[in-house]
């Protein structure tokens, strides 16, 4: 009975294993953020740990983040395209707000889900694919229409723990919702990138890599 009590392989532990692994990699993404034209590589790099390391089981999660941050630093010019991006919709719904009925402004909040469908989808794909700014944007735009239901729901959910962060970021809810939402999105956008991922030509009895199996 003990035994099984502290078996680290128990249900217990491999909780609070993962829970523990989803508040140190919100913390390592929260400081990554910090010039805010790194929050795209640093999106990258929470999403790829996470798949890797959370939902494909490899080991060394924490590695795993700084190592994908550092190749994608390159690509942080995409994050300032969306951050304009976000800065002319919310200058839109701003003067929505004030000059047009209630209809028009919902309607506006519908759209602007659509550019956080594209956001959701891009820095997925720039953590699993090399790409220049133009072809990241064209290729994230080409994906979510082409896969709308699953990356539409994926920027429902970012965009939910967005609001829900700075609804209660006096609770602390930071240190898990960035890296949650990363995994929970692996489930809707995992079956979308391997439709995109060639198979690597494997040498018999050669495992094949984390991201086909």
């Amino acid at each position: 009975m003990l035994h099984s009590i502290f078996n680290p392989e128990n249900g217990f532990f491999r909780f609070t294993d993962r829970v523990l692994d989803l508040v140190v990699l919100s913390l390592l993404w929260l400081p990554c953020c910090l010039p805010v034209v790194t929050i795209g590589p640093a999106s990258a790099a929470l999403y790829y740990s996470c798949a890797k390391c959370l939902r494909y089981k490899e080991s060394g999660p924490y590695r795993s983040f700084l190592s994908a941050f550092r190749q994608n630093l390159r690509t942080g010019a995409a994050t300032v395209a969306f951050l304009l991006l976000a800065l002319v919709l919310a200058a839109g719904y701003a003067v929505l707000e004030r000059l047009a009925p209630d209809v028009f402004r919902v309607m506006h909040l519908v759209l602007m889900l659509i550019p956080a469908a594209v956001v959701s989808c891009a820095f997925p794909l720039l953590s699993r694919f090399t790409y220049t700014v133009g072809s990241l944007l064209s290729n994230s735009l080409r994906l979510t229409f082409r896969h709308l239901p699953r990356i539409l729901a994926t920027g429902i959910l970012n965009t939910a723990g967005v609001v829900l962060t700075l609804s209660f970021w006096y609770c602390g809810v930071m240190l898990l919702t960035p890296a949650l939402c990363a995994f929970l999105s692996t489930f809707l956008l995992e079956p979308v990138l391997r439709k995109y991922t060639p198979e690597e030509a494997l040498e018999a009895g050669q495992e094949p890599p984390w991201y086909l199996r």
